[in-house]
């Protein structure tokens, strides 16, 4: 039967060994004699832009991909865009390399957005990355409260790289176990660029670790201000040339900033390590 111009195959009641049968066997014999179209998915996934900066800066190669006879479908959740490209044809390999070829073209304009395809996980990509250069993290988390942690740690094999982290809540533990200075505390509050900064060379330098995110803001819904409302948030990412921090200017909902934050922290110790 046909639903939206798709053909479907219906076999209630059938044993499942004919129903094996009839796919295995007789379906392949029966497309020889008989046109089908093939259905193709590619799924490219983002993160560090939201949908609407994503869709204007590709709105000239969507519009190429649409008029070629593909879709092209925005996925959006939090933290993450994924962009799914549909086919439909006769020639299943023709339609795979077509598509493939409009993913190069989408590499080229937007190459650090891009960090995997399918069912890969920013948290594994990240892994990878740091395995295959042989390069150890440790982690200071106040605002995203150890989930970063959990994201590593939920990939088998992250001992190989991940060392630990330590969960500076408070401004006490920042200054005891992280090394920061309390009058940078004092002079920038400890949702700032100056502290974030110091958290990560204090745990790289703690852990001795190749590599060390950090993360401090406000995830709410309350605790904000004026000058720092809800939402506002600074990671930094440090190796032993470097150190590089961003700010965030999220919402109000919590665990939506958590998820947000961890998500972008990962995603700039990916670009550290690319580059």
């Amino acid at each position: 039967f046909k639903k939206n111009g798709v053909d479907f195959i219906s076999l209630p009641g059938v044993p499942y060994e004919m129903k094996g049968i009839f796919l295995e066997e007789i379906l392949p014999k029966l497309k020889t004699q008989y046109l089908t179209s093939n259905v193709v998915n590619k799924t490219i996934k983002t993160q560090g832009i939201g949908e609407s900066f994503l869709a204007e800066i590709i709105k000239d190669w969507e519009t190429e991909l649409v008029s070629s006879g593909l879709k092209l479908a925005y996925l959006p959740s939090p933290g993450i865009v994924k962009l799914r490209i549909t086919g439909f044809g006769n020639n299943e390999n023709e339609l795979a390399k077509k598509i493939d070829g409009f993913i190069n073209q989408l590499k080229s304009l937007i190459p650090n957005y891009i960090f995997g395809y399918e069912k890969d996980r920013l948290e594994e990509v990240v892994g990878e990355l740091l395995k295959r250069s042989g390069s150890s993290l440790s982690l200071a988390e106040s605002c995203t409260g150890g989930n970063i942690a959990h994201l590593i740690t939920a990939i088998s094999g992250s001992s190989a790289y991940y060392k630990g982290s330590v969960v500076a809540y408070s401004n006490e533990i920042k200054e005891q176990l992280l090394n920061v200075s309390p009058n940078l505390i004092k002079n920038n509050g400890a949702v700032s660029k100056e502290v974030v900064e110091q958290m990560a060379i204090g745990v790289k330098n703690a852990f001795n670790t190749d590599y060390a995110i950090a993360t401090s803001g406000i995830a709410g819904p309350s605790g904000g201000t004026k000058q720092k409302p809800v939402g506002t948030v600074w990671i930094a990412v440090a190796n032993k040339e470097n150190v590089i921090s961003k700010k965030f200017s999220l919402g109000n909902n919590r665990e939506r900033n958590i998820l947000i934050s961890s998500l972008s922290a990962l995603n700039m110790l990916r670009l550290m390590l690319l580059n």
